[in-house]
């Protein structure tokens, strides 16, 4: 691993004092062209939202917010039972146009984002590395189904959960068991009671980052496996 780079020139001015010590790291994209709309967006005050980092294309890594400080990134938020993921966290913006332009990441952006992990899990109690649309899985999709969660839990020493295909078709007895393992393993808003529209998205997020090709579509017992297997080993 080599020592992240990382700038001091640009900061925002959005944020506000934390409240609990850190343990979570969250990713984002900034569903921006360029790394200066984004640096326009995290900054103004206008629109109050800020990240402690933005790593643009060419894996150049700027702190915006210190990292005392609660940045404004997470919005309304929750993981297993806590809440004030702000206060809890260490937001990281990725300069990358968005899922629905299906824009790729930059091998140069994942190296930074692996160094600068690696610096943040040697100085913080870090337990969950997890995505927006992990935390906010009814208002968000970043960092969207083309980040490539696997290779970094490679790059970062972490063990990965492996796939268990098995293509049979959920039931309904099953998929109320796969519902209580997903509240079970971490996501809040899932709903026991009346399996909404809201679980789909829900499980959309577990899917982005997880099992990737299986967005979208009909749910299998490769889905069950997985979230099985991620309690069993205690993975997130």
């Amino acid at each position: 691993m080599s020592q992240p780079i990382i700038s001091n020139k640009f900061k925002s001015e959005n944020y506000d004092q934390r409240k609990f010590n850190i343990s979570m790291i969250i990713l984002h994209y900034t569903e921006t062209k360029t790394f200066e709309e984004a640096l326009h967006l995290l900054t103004s005050k206008k629109r109050k939202v800020s990240s402690h980092f933005l790593i643009d294309k060419n894996g150049d890594i700027f702190n915006i917010v210190n990292l005392d400080k609660r940045a404004w990134h997470a919005g309304e938020s929750m993981w297993k039972n806590y809440q004030d993921i702000n206060s809890r966290s260490i937001g990281i913006e990725i300069v990358n146009s968005g899922e629905k332009v299906k824009e790729k990441f930059t091998n140069k952006q994942i190296i930074s984002i692996t160094n600068l992990i690696i610096k943040l899990m040697q100085k913080y109690k870090i337990k969950y590395i997890l995505g927006h649309s992990d935390i906010a899985p009814k208002r968000k999709i970043d960092p969207g189904v083309f980040f490539p969660w696997k290779l970094l839990y490679k790059k970062l020493g972490l063990s990965w959960v492996p796939d268990r295909v098995n293509n049979q078709k959920i039931d309904k007895s099953n998929f109320l068991i796969f519902l209580k393992r997903l509240k079970e393993f971490g996501y809040p808003y899932i709903n026991i009671q009346n399996p909404d529209k809201q679980n789909h998205q829900i499980i959309d997020a577990f899917h982005r980052k997880y099992l990737p090709k299986l967005l979208n579509k009909k749910l299998t017992h490769t889905s069950l496996n997985k979230i099985n297997d991620l309690i069993k080993n205690k993975k997130c």
